[in-house]
């Protein structure tokens, strides 16, 4: 449901602004609107600017030193709040300082060492090949290679063609004549590695020659540079065994110089971001010489506190006057508050949109009807444990971490729970498997039978029928309250053209009597001819359309038969092809398409249960548009969970 919002107006005198917002803030209890346009705003824009550049270039620095440390830490000891104006800059500029100037360089250092990690084995891997290849040559340094005036290229082709190597020969070859040794081997995949040794004096013919764009020197890093190529590798290698360590210590050393600052950088980190908000705070009042005027909005079961709390805290010399407001104020902002089942369902109501104020909140449907179709589809006890089982797993997982996640495991959980029981009710257990073991077992009907095809579809147009019905019943329940009186027309009138078809279908189907035709074609005839009468002269074909949709969204329910019976004939496929051949062969082949059907289970359901409730069922009563509560020093995700 939505919390029933009120605006106020807090008045006080212009010597206690700072004391008032300090304690609104704690409270958080209001979200501030802007002050009346014909009050002046406060002065002093200016140096609150200039204060809050100040604040945000250390907030950003404050930050940058958190995401350093291995994990963000608790508020300091004392369990205090920050309070705002209390941040001491001039000691937090010199902090910071300090600590940015040790941390960036022994990130720096951590850096180094990462790259390390990631280039010096590219090096390695060609140049281990190349040794091979060149025993004699190996050994010698760039001095001993310089005394017998030669000198050496490795490079890499990137290609896995030879006939490049032999190109390459050709034009070696053409330069040099006979005076060049080539060898090469294959170094990683798409390249080839190649080791060229020539003349001292013919260094600068052949580095032209090598300047093709398919050719890529191997130049080492410096350290390794003058070594001889044995002698090269032996330390590359000795240096990439060691980088895993050097980089747990170098990480040991940051976590060090951080960790004993990470408290108090996290408290006044909050204590920036409370400062912050209240500078901010500033641009919504209006004051007048004496006194200062703040306005703002506040759940309609809090004003009592707000009262009480302010006037304990100042005095009665700060007024609380609640404003008169339209019965469904647009401007209003949301905030949703469901029973303790339902609320991991907001997300998906405000995932479509956040409904306007004083309008209809689904989360209670949601919760509700959204489970159940689930279950329909998936309807499996084998499937359905399973998915318990994760659901349970993810809920401990990231309880706590992950808000999102968490809710979304509540949501498989209960949907495990209804495919459970329609398991039992369609005597599915991973497909026919159940009914191998046990016989016929189910208390209901056997899905996958050709008898059970008529009552899954009627039962698939029954959950329609009832849940488009009670959505378009919603929306004149809610036209009403806006006093949309064309749309309670339009709901009615799509009321009754339902209602006469459900009437026509029941008498077709012998369910009742033959006096029920005239009144269905009746009801028919009046619904049609309200709702084309509410759409003017173009009524005569937009209102037999929206009719047409409003039946085809009932219609659209029959997904609920069609997944569900899909996912039991390949469990049913899966279970034939386990006996189709080798027990191991049957084993893996069975394993592997019980596997893609749980997981097809785990998302297709959901996603057209979504489906069915934002397109089918909202689109009848649905009024989004509507704003997030966000109180003044309240946390925001939690503020449009619950009341503060």
């Amino acid at each position: 449901m939505l919390v029933p919002m009120t605006k106020v107006r807090v008045v006080a005198r212009r010597s206690e602004l700072a004391r008032v917002l300090e304690e609104l803030q704690g409270l958080g209890l209001v979200e501030l609107a802007d002050a009346e346009a014909s009050l002046e705003r406060l002065g002093g824009g200016e140096l609150r600017a200039e204060r809050c550049d100040e604040l945000r270039f250390l907030l950003a620095e404050s930050d940058a030193l958190l995401a350093l440390l291995p994990a963000r830490l608790p508020r300091d000891s004392s369990g205090t709040d920050p309070v705002p104006g209390d941040v001491d800059t001039a000691r937090l500029h010199a902090l910071l300082a300090g600590l940015t100037s040790a941390a960036g360089r022994v990130t720096s250092r951590l850096d180094a060492l990462r790259d390390d990690e990631v280039v010096l084995p590219r090096f390695l891997g060609p140049l281990q090949r190349l040794v091979a290849l060149v025993p004699e040559l190996a050994d010698l340094s760039d001095a001993e290679l310089a005394r017998l005036r030669l000198d050496t290229v490795a490079l890499v082709l990137n290609t896995e063609d030879e006939q490049v190597v032999e190109l390459l020969r050709g034009e070696l070859a053409t330069a040099l004549g006979a005076r060049f040794e080539l060898v090469w081997t294959r170094v990683e995949h798409g390249a080839i590695g190649c080791l060229v040794v020539f003349p001292h004096d013919a260094t600068k013919t052949v580095h032209t020659l090598l300047g093709h764009e398919h050719v890529r020197h191997v130049a080492l890093p410096s350290e390794f540079d003058g070594l001889s190529l044995r002698r090269a590798v032996d330390a590359m290698e000795l240096r990439v065994a060691g980088l895993t360590a050097a980089i747990d210590a170098a990480a040991a050393d940051r976590a060090a110089l951080l960790e004993p600052h990470g408290a108090a950088l996290q408290t006044l980190r909050l204590g920036i971001a409370a400062e912050l908000e209240q500078l901010a705070a500033y641009e919504q009042l209006a004051a007048t010489p004496r006194v200062f005027v703040a306005l703002g909005w506040v759940p309609r079961s809090d004003l009592d506190r707000l009262r009480r709390e302010l006037e304990a805290r100042i005095g009665p010399q700060v007024v609380v006057e609640e404003l008169e407001t339209a019965r469904h104020e647009p401007e209003a902002p949301v905030l949703m508050h469901n029973v303790r089942l339902a609320r991991p369902f907001e997300f998906l109501v405000r995932f479509l949109d956040v409904p306007r104020s004083g309008s209809f909140d689904p989360t209670l449907l949601t919760a509700l009807f959204l489970p159940l179709m689930f279950g329909v589809m998936v309807g499996d006890v084998g499937y359905g444990a399973i998915l318990l089982a994760l659901a349970l797993l993810g809920r401990r997982r990231f309880a706590g971490s992950s808000p999102v996640a968490a809710s979304l495991s509540f949501v498989l959980l209960v949907g495990s729970a209804w495919a459970i029981l329609f398991g039992v009710l369609f005597g599915e257990l991973f497909g026919d498997l159940g009914k191998r073991l046990f016989g016929e077992w189910a208390v209901w009907m056997y899905r996958p039978g050709a008898e059970a095809l008529e009552p899954l579809l009627l039962f698939a147009l029954a959950i329609g029928a009832a849940h488009v019905v009670l959505g378009v019943l919603l929306g004149a329940w809610q036209a009403a309250r806006f006093r949309q009186h064309r749309i309670v027309l339009d709901k009615v009138g799509t009321l009754l053209v339902l209602g006469g078809l459900f009437g026509i279908a029941g008498w077709a189907a012998d369910q009742l009597p033959g006096f029920a035709l005239t009144p269905a074609v009746a009801a028919i005839m009046v619904g049609l001819v309200l709702v084309m009468s509410l759409h003017g002269a173009l009524g005569i074909v937009m209102g037999p359309l929206e009719l047409v949709g409003t039946l085809g969204n009932v219609l659209s329910y029959l997904r609920l038969a069609a997944v569900g019976l899909a996912s039991a004939y390949l469990a049913i496929v899966a279970n034939e092809l386990a006996v189709a051949g080798p027990i191991w062969m049957g084993v893996l082949i069975g394993t592997f398409f019980h596997t893609l059907n749980l997981a097809l289970a785990a998302f297709s359901p959901l996603i057209q249960a979504l489906r069915l409730h934002y397109v089918e069922f909202f689109s009848k009563f649905l009024a989004g548009g509507g704003r997030p509560f966000h109180p003044f020093g309240g946390s925001a995700d939690s503020s449009t969970h619950s009341t503060p």
